[in-house]
C-alpha cells in the first residue's frame, strides 16, 4: 500500500469545501464536506492551473474531463482523485475513471496546487506516534490523532468541516 502523507482541509471563506490528501506516489484525493457544482470545481481547479502552466489546450481538456465526470456536480461525500504520474493527469470521481491528459506540464502543475510557493493550502507530513508515516487533519491549527491513509483523513476532514458547518449555520447546499 502506498504511503498517505498530509490530509488538510481547504477553505474558501468560512466554508470548509473539500479535505485533501496526497500519496507519495503523486496521487491527491479530494473529499468534499460540501456540495459545489460541476462547473464551478472545474473553474476553480483550473484557475489554479493556469499560473502555473502555459499549455492552455490542456487545461481546457482537463476542465471538460471533470465537468464530464462530474454530471451531477461535487455533491458533500464524492471523493475525487487525480493521479500525476507518468507525464500524465488521470481523474476519477468516486473511485471510476472519468479521464486523463497526457500533459506532463498540466500533471506538474497539478501537484504545484498543493506544493509550491503559493499553494492553495499547506501540506505538511504528519507522523503518527509510532514513527510511521501517517495522516491527520489540519485543522485551525488542531492536532487530531493520526490515521493510516490519505482516503481515511479525507473522509475525517469532510466529516470535520461539515460538522464545523452546521455548528456555524453555513448552508449545506450545491451550487
Amino acid at each position: 500500500m502506498r504511503a498517505a502523507l498530509t490530509p488538510v482541509l481547504r477553505i474558501a471563506g468560512p466554508i470548509k469545501v473539500y479535505a485533501v490528501g496526497e500519496y507519495d506516489d503523486g496521487t491527491y484525493v479530494l473529499k468534499m464536506s460540501y456540495g459545489v457544482g460541476a462547473s464551478k470545481m472545474a473553474s476553480a481547479l483550473g484557475d489554479a492551473l493556469k499560473p502555473r502552466c502555459s499549455d492552455a489546450a490542456s487545461i481546457e481538456e482537463f476542465e471538460a474531463c471533470l465537468l464530464g465526470g462530474l454530471p451531477d456536480g461535487a455533491p458533500k461525500g464524492t471523493t475525487l482523485a487525480f493521479r500525476t504520474g507518468g507525464g500524465k493527469l488521470g481523474v476519477s470521481v468516486n473511485e471510476k475513471r472519468v479521464g486523463t491528459v497526457n500533459s506532463k506540464p498540466l500533471a506538474a502543475a497539478f501537484a504545484n496546487i498543493y506544493s509550491d510557493s503559493k499553494a492553495v493550502c499547506a501540506m505538511n507530513a504528519v507522523l503518527s506516534d509510532d514513527g510511521e508515516q501517517g495522516a491527520a487533519v489540519a485543522a485551525g491549527g488542531c492536532r487530531l490523532t493520526p490515521l493510516k491513509g490519505a482516503k481515511v483523513g479525507a473522509a475525517v476532514g469532510a466529516a470535520l468541516g461539515y460538522g464545523v458547518g452546521k455548528l456555524f449555520g453555513v448552508p449545506d447546499a450545491a451550487e
